[in-house]
């Protein structure tokens, strides 16, 4: 597995430490499985998203609640 850092400028909010973020840094994992790429916030340190897309918006950087999440009838 390869890694590769780079920031970004963006401004939205973190939805782990609920500040205002201007950069985060993001992450290039490159494995068996595919290119994904990790978005981290600058201010918490915590992962905020993996994804295939390179750069996302900030109106994607939400995560989704395990409890917003439809049951597939287990």
């Amino acid at each position: 597995m390869t890694k590769e850092f780079e920031q970004i400028s963006i401004n939205t909010i973190c939805p782990v430490c609920n500040q205002t973020v201007s950069e985060l840094w993001v992450a290039k994992l490159d494995s068996v499985i595919g290119v994904r790429y990790a978005y981290i916030c600058i201010n918490c340190k915590n992962l905020i998203r993996i994804t295939k897309e390179k750069y996302l918006d900030a109106d994607n950087l939400n995560q989704v609640d395990f409890s917003q999440l439809n049951p597939t009838g287990i």
